[in-house]
């Protein structure tokens, strides 16, 4: 596992994000970016859901939530590569990652399933708990 977390590490991509002076930063933006989109398309949704609105009043927002967790996504891994050790070491990744993994599914029973009370408010828990889970990885 060290071996293999080195590699992604030593990889040519890796490298270029440690060491160029604006790709790290840019690449870190755009994974806010894809946060945000994310977050500010599905907080809506619930809150419109949870207002008895239905969820197709917002419905236009879907396809922006999913452009941002791609985003998020393509970006946060390319940002794992850096520091992939380090990462995995940190319980506030560990973290992030399962309540990242819980929306997600959250989100897909959505899709299926449609959307009930429950549901939606653990969407506007989980949600939330990611950017905070996200933001402590700095800090710890």
């Amino acid at each position: 596992m060290i071996e293999t977390l080195a590699a992604l590490e030593a990889t040519a991509v890796a490298q270029h994000l440690k060491a160029a002076r604006w790709t790290y930063p840019l690449v870190n933006a755009g994974h806010v970016l894809g946060v945000a989109l994310l977050v500010g398309a599905v907080l809506p949704m619930d809150v419109a859901v949870l207002r008895g609105r239905g969820a197709a009043v917002v419905a236009w927002l879907r396809p922006w939530a999913v452009a941002g967790l791609v985003l998020a996504v393509g970006t946060g891994g390319l940002l794992f590569a850096t520091q992939a050790g380090d990462y995995l070491a940190s319980p506030w990744f560990a973290a992030k990652i399962a309540v990242l993994a819980l929306a997600v599914v959250n989100a897909a029973l959505f899709l299926v399933r449609g959307r009930g009370r429950t549901a939606v408010l653990l969407s506007l828990v989980l949600w939330p708990a990611v950017l905070v889970l996200g933001r402590m990885i700095a800090y710890g």
